[in-house]
């Protein structure tokens, strides 16, 4: 996650790091997935080659990355099991935009309290919201297109890490 983030960091709203905290999700359960984003994001934000972001947001940052970890123990398993491979990648999609969305509204509201702007609150947090409408189309894009072919060939990673029959 850390080099896949530093890998994007000079590409505004384009990044990876959200579709690998899933997919930790998904391959080590999601406590371990939640401690994946978290570790992750807490790394990528902090030692930003943009510069680190101040204490707050990145708090903000971390909780939200461990949520999308968690996330993906939880949903993954459930997309895995979606027979059509249309209706597979479409909700997998929907997945990554709603994960970037509460990401955004969650670190933007942060961002308002930790900068005491004069702009009002929802004013402030739904302009970030648009300006993190690429990140949210990437999201969909990466999570449409690359998700659904990453976890069938991760399920035997996971089945191995969590014995055959292991609904986790």
């Amino acid at each position: 996650m850390f080099a896949a983030g530093q890998a994007l960091a000079g590409v505004p709203n384009v990044e990876a790091v959200t579709l690998l905290a899933f997919v930790s999700g998904y391959l080590l359960g999601p406590w371990w997935g939640a401690v994946v984003g978290a570790a992750g994001m807490g790394a990528h934000s902090l030692f930003n080659v943009m510069g680190a972001a101040p204490a707050p947001v990145w708090i903000s940052q971390v909780v939200c990355f461990a949520v999308i970890g968690m996330c993906g123990g939880w949903l993954a398993p459930r997309l895995v099991r979606i027979s059509a491979r249309s209706a597979q990648a479409i909700l997998s999609a929907l997945t990554g935009v709603l994960l970037t969305f509460v990401y955004q509204v969650v670190v933007n509201a942060v961002s308002f309290w930790t900068f005491a702007t004069q702009v009002p609150l929802w004013k402030y947090v739904w302009g970030g919201v648009a300006f993190a409408a690429v990140q949210m189309v990437w999201n969909a894009a990466l999570f449409f297109g690359v998700l659904p072919p990453l976890l069938r060939v991760l399920a035997r990673a996971r089945g191995e890490l969590w014995g055959r029959g292991a609904a986790r």
